[in-house]
């Protein structure tokens, strides 16, 4: 019973889960900013290469 006890207010367990948690969800942050900035650098990209094609050809 002792034993049973010990394990149930051991909290190491608990506190690791919790820092995976938090790591998972900083991580889908961070993948969610960098998709949403990639998307919008390679929208300004292409429209500086349209824009510069359509200079050339003036």
């Amino acid at each position: 019973m002792k034993s049973l006890v010990s394990l149930i207010r051991d909290e190491d367990g608990q506190s690791m889960v919790e820092y995976g948690i938090i790591v998972a969800v900083i991580a889908a942050v961070c993948i969610t900013a960098f998709t949403k900035v990639g998307q919008a650098v390679n929208k300004d990209v292409g429209t500086l290469a349209n824009n510069m094609t359509n200079l050339g050809g003036n």
